[in-house]
């Protein structure tokens, strides 16, 4: 007869919390030991081991500094042997930190036998896993940190860590998979390239729109964006930089109705712009089918750190990656650069290498001083295209040109009318320059930054009155008539 006596429930031991001071961050010490031994016993082996790991990966200083001067010999093209990697850590004066030649000896005493690249996989996957698990806990603590001292707003301390927390789950979930069994690229999905708008939106890629402030950039992507969401293509503009009055003026200009395909989150909504790393910007995405443009304006209002630095610049143009990656295609706005010689964007040169496409818009005034005639001037492209493009904004309406024309910037077109008009006066610089349909404020921003690098001369003439004059073309001054 069968017992009706409900079956135990196996025991579980109460575990107690770990103490990283008693167990210790994760690591591998012997692992990392035999790999830098095997790259010293097989030079070549370092190419195979460098695809997988950095320095940093390493848990032991010596060991991520020895893994660094390993890298360095590499990248010149010289041999990596006991001989000259202990002359590159002397070069640095690193050898005596690393336990000097005699460590270097020992690094694959009892290390097996490898015979082929792949028998070092195993070591590199046990590495990246500890390396990725200790930078979790260092995540994990300084959440904490920012949690107990309330930095910030909850979901602005937490966005500040998903894209962390997203990079370091795929480089764990990697650190199992053979690099046999990574799957052909023709299995990944389509490889002919589509576009949203050819040949400005390769569909799945990552774009800039770069020039100076109002000159149409936000508004020609709200426009691409409201002809998109009548083909069913949904879109979503994350804007820190625009004022509410700005956007609702725009929008009703251009004939734009938010609504389920056109979603607009500004600074005004109380819950504020999520980041293009948010799990709720991620999420819909994913939801989206066809996948949707996705509008980021501006990098500056984005980034959050220093656009000069590279690192920085890198892990925000990730964010959008991953967004791209999922298929979405994301506009990036940005500001164009002071020099003359980086005009095309500001700051770091990542924030060129991270996109797929970029155009540096240029707006030639129209009667209203305003937007006229827009020049897309494309300055890189993975895709092939290269080249301009023109559109004319006519009564909120944007019309690309179906054949080149040539087009003069603001600063072009002033230049030739000083040229035609040598010692020039102040107003009738100013009428010349509006009947060129050129704003007269943008004509002095131009004047003063040429008088200040010496590229035109303002000479005093009669009653004090300024006359201007291109570099190579002012006169010496006449005597009791001009003066410098």
């Amino acid at each position: 007869m069968a017992s009706s006596k409900p079956p135990k429930k196996k025991a579980v031991p109460i575990r107690p919390d770990a103490d990283v001071l008693d167990k210790g961050l994760p690591s591998n010490v012997n692992t990392e030991r035999f790999v830098l031994g095997a790259i010293l016993v097989n030079s070549s082996l370092h190419t195979h081991v460098a695809a997988s790991l950095v320095p940093a990966d390493f848990s032991l200083e010596k060991h991520r500094r020895i893994f660094a001067r390993m890298d360095e010999l590499a990248e010149r093209g010289e041999r990596i042997d006991r001989e000259t990697l202990a002359n590159e850590l002397q070069r640095y004066n690193e050898l005596e930190s690393c336990d000097g030649l005699s460590y270097l000896l020992s690094l694959d005493d009892g290390m097996p036998v490898v015979s082929d690249p792949s028998n070092v996989d195993p070591w590199v996957r046990i590495i990246r896993t500890k390396a990725v698990l200790r930078s979790a806990i260092f995540a994990a603590q300084k959440l904490t940190n920012e949690c107990l001292l309330e930095t910030a707003a909850p979901a602005e301390i937490l966005a500040g860590h998903i894209a962390q927390i997203q990079e370091l789950s795929q480089r764990g979930g990697g650190a199992g998979q053979a690099i046999a069994d990574i799957p052909l690229i023709q299995n990944c999905g389509k490889t002919v390239v589509e576009y949203l708008r050819e040949p400005e939106l390769p569909r799945g890629a990552v774009v800039a729109l770069t020039g100076d402030s109002g000159c149409g950039k936000s508004t020609l992507a709200s426009a691409w964006g409201g002809d998109l969401v009548a083909d069913g293509v949904p879109v979503l503009i994350l804007d820190r930089e625009n004022p509410l009055s700005a956007v609702a003026e725009r929008l009703d200009r251009l004939s734009i109705t938010d609504g389920p395909l056109f979603k607009y989150s500004g600074g005004w909504l109380e819950q504020g712009v999520p980041g293009p790393d948010s799990a709720a910007v991620i999420a819909w995405v994913k939801s989206c089918e066809p996948k949707p443009l996705v509008i980021v304006d501006s990098m500056a209002a984005f980034h959050g750190g220093d656009e000069n630095d590279a690192g920085e610049t890198r892990a925000f143009m990730q964010q959008c990656r991953t967004l791209a990656d999922l298929g979405a295609t994301v506009i990036v706005i940005h500001h164009e650069g002071k020099a003359d010689t980086a005009k095309d964007y500001r700051g770091s040169s990542d924030f060129k290498a991270a996109v797929d496409a970029a155009f540096h818009v240029a707006n030639s005034p129209g009667p209203d001083g305003r937007l006229g005639t827009i020049r897309l001037r494309c300055y890189k492209s993975r895709l092939g295209f290269a080249g301009e493009l023109i559109y004319h904004y006519r009564d909120g309406r944007f019309e690309r040109s179906l054949e080149h024309e040539p087009f003069k910037t603001d600063a072009e077109q002033l230049s030739a009318i000083l040229r035609d008009n040598p010692g020039i006066e102040a107003v009738p610089l100013d009428k010349l320059c509006t009947a060129a349909k050129l704003g007269r404020d943008r004509c002095r921003k131009i004047l003063k930054g040429w008088q200040e690098r010496g590229e035109i001369k303002v000479l005093k003439g009669e009653k004090n009155r300024s006359r201007y004059y291109l570099a190579g073309d002012f006169p010496s001054p006449a005597d009791g008539d001009l003066v410098w």
